[in-house]
This record gives structure tokens, sequence and C-alpha cells, in this order.
């Protein structure tokens, strides 16, 4: 069945496959791939494979970010792998295990690639929330951000007006690598202007959004029912 071409893009793209199948794996274009000069992720857990794939069309600088997947996270990942292969008869799944921590390590020897582990844990990049969707319903997590004192980087649709501005985020245009860039480099160069959108931010949610003022709106909007 072939599909129905109102939902086929309008432009053509010549589409490269990098990473696992699943899980794990994501699309580019060729031009995408050609003009990167830094490859940055965020969050690899134990699967370098898209980043591996990446490298093998254009050998790049490779910068990763996770603080969940130190010597202590390996430890704990091939004892319980081991034991439940042993409980459950299945070898094979401790030996995917093994595979993976061999392709992690042999991975982040190249001197070109590096995981830093301790700079998302003391809270310069794992302690922004980015949305960069380019529409959201009702931006609660947005919220939630701004209350418990999170950075806020995201794009100004949908729900997210109701909650962020000028004042208390840093705003940036839908589908926009441009503007993330800048917003992330402002991030770090400006810490006493991100530490007044925090402050601002916070006491926003909790004057404006507190269970006092949302709970008479909502009992004002069921009276006209």
């Amino acid at each position: 069945m072939s599909l129905n071409i109102s939902y086929k893009p309008q432009s053509s793209f010549e589409l490269i496959r990098c990473g696992r199948d699943f899980d794990g794996g994501y699309l580019l274009t060729k031009k995408t791939i050609k003009e990167t000069d830094t490859l940055v992720s965020f969050g690899i857990l134990d699967d370098c494979s898209f980043e591996d794939e990446f490298l093998k069309i254009k050998p790049v600088k490779v910068l990763c970010y996770d603080h969940t997947v130190n010597n202590s996270y390996w430890k704990k990942r091939i004892f319980n792998d081991l034991g439940a292969s042993i409980y459950n008869f299945n070898l094979k799944f401790f030996k995917n295990t093994l595979t993976r921590y061999f392709q992690f390590k042999k991975f982040f020897k190249i001197p070109t690639n590096f995981l830093e582990i301790e700079t998302i844990k003391k809270g310069s990049l794992g302690s922004i929330i980015s949305a960069t969707k380019d529409f959201e319903a009702f931006g609660y997590s947005i919220a939630e951000a701004l209350f418990v004192k999170t950075p806020v980087i995201c794009t100004n649709v949908g729900g997210v007006k109701e909650f962020v501005n000028k004042k208390n985020a840093l705003i940036i245009q839908p589908n926009n690598i441009q503007s993330i860039k800048k917003s992330l480099i402002y991030f770090f160069n400006n810490k006493k202007q991100i530490n007044k959108k925090i402050s601002y931010g916070h006491k926003m949610i909790k004057d404006k959004f507190n269970s006092d003022v949302m709970c008479k709106k909502f009992l004002k909007y069921f009276s006209y029912a």
C-alpha cells in the first residue's frame, strides 16, 4: 500500500539513517551531515551506534553528555544482566550486554570522542529544560521547570505561550539549529542574566498559577456550564 500523496513531503530529501534499527537510529539529510563540524549528543546511555555510523560518513569531533553511564552503571548493569541471564537460561542476553560494553569503551578510546559525565551531574547542561517543538498542547513541563527553578530554553508555541516570556526563558525559533546554538552559548556566558530569569519564572508560576488561583479559575469556568 503506497502512501497517500497528501502525506508525502513537499520537498525531496536525500536521507541517511545512522544508528541501530528501531530506537537508537535517526534519519539525517546528506546536507546536514556534510555541514556538521561537531556532533553533540545528550543521553546516550549504552548506545553509541548513531555516533559511530555518523563518523564513518564524516569524521568530526564528538561530545557526548550523560552522567548515568559511569563505572558504577556498568558494574551494576553487567552484574544484573548476568544474574538475569542465568535465571532465564539465556546467555545470549548477557553476551549482548558485554558486546554493548566493549563497543562503548572502544568508541570512547578514540581521541576525538569525548564522554562528559560530571558536567551534567554538577548542573551545567543537565539543569536545562529544552523544548524545541513546533507545537505543544499544554506546556505543563515548562511550567514545572520554571517553578523548580530550572533554566528554560523553548519555542513559544501552543500552550507554552501561557507560561513563558523573554523575562523568564530563552525563546528560540522552531526547527532552527542556529537559534538553539545561540541560546546555549548565551546560557553558558550569561549566568547572572539566567539567574534573573530563573527567579522571575519561579515567582510568576508561584503567584499566577498556584493551587488557589487555578482552583478559582476552574470554578469560574465551570460556573458558566
